[in-house]
């Protein structure tokens, strides 16, 4: 992949919500994202911003790539020299007074297109087939473990990270955790499509090592719902 060629935008979309947990509706909102490098926490070699008004559910659909470069070229990102990481921010007012709502994993990386071609929108997702997303939740710290409230009912961890003033204890399923102190954890949905018609998501905590731990839809500490977290 070359510099100077044409690259596909990748497609952005997402649900904004308040400190509540509120859908934003119909509000002008800034949003910067930063393409980093090689780690969840690596060197920026791109970032732009957007001025976008939210829809009356509170979606935004955006295109990286397209916005008002800050820093880097796009075009001129090696893709397939490393992995890279996608940190949004977001100013609810419209400014730039940003904060950070995380970092995710880019598991599909824009293609080069055709010469002479109309520029068409790459997308994280493609229909009808298993979607992947990671989100970064900090370094693992420690973990207790709760019983069954009742009987047959499963068993809790509750999993502190150092961002553990952004999401609380992760509440996941299990007996014991065999996440080693200082290991990156990450949160990971996978969406299944049986048909190919309708589909559901599915979440998990998750290390390097490929240790994992499915996480509780409802997340107890922080008392949002896990899907909010994307």
């Amino acid at each position: 992949m070359g510099v100077g060629q044409d690259i596909a935008p990748l497609n952005y979309q997402a649900i904004v919500h308040n400190a509540s947990g509120v859908a934003v509706s119909s509000q002008e909102i800034s949003i910067k994202f930063s393409i980093l490098t090689g780690n969840p926490s690596g060197p920026v070699v791109y970032s732009e911003i957007h001025q976008v008004t939210t829809g009356q559910s509170g979606l935004i659909s955006l295109a990286i790539g397209e916005g008002k470069e800050v820093y880097g070229n796009f075009e001129a990102i090696k893709w397939n020299s490393d992995n890279y990481f996608l940190k949004v921010e977001i100013d609810l007012s419209g400014g730039s007074s940003y904060i950070d709502i995380g970092t995710t994993q880019l598991l599909s990386i824009p293609n080069e297109l055709p010469a002479k071609t109309t520029k068409e929108s790459s997308s994280l997702y493609e229909e009808d087939e298993l979607f992947i997303i990671r989100k970064y939740m900090g370094k693992f710290v420690d973990y207790r473990q709760t019983g069954p409230e009742t009987y047959g009912g499963p068993n809790i961890i509750w999993i502190k990270t150092t961002m553990d003033n952004t999401f609380g204890k992760i509440s996941a399923y299990g007996k014991k955790c065999d996440f080693a102190v200082g290991d990156n954890l990450y949160l990971k949905r996978l969406y299944y499509s049986p048909g190919g018609i309708v589909g559901y998501w599915t979440y998990q905590i998750e290390n390097d090592s490929s240790v994992y731990y499915r996480v509780s839809d409802f997340q107890y500490d922080k008392k949002v719902l896990v899907e909010t977290w994307f």
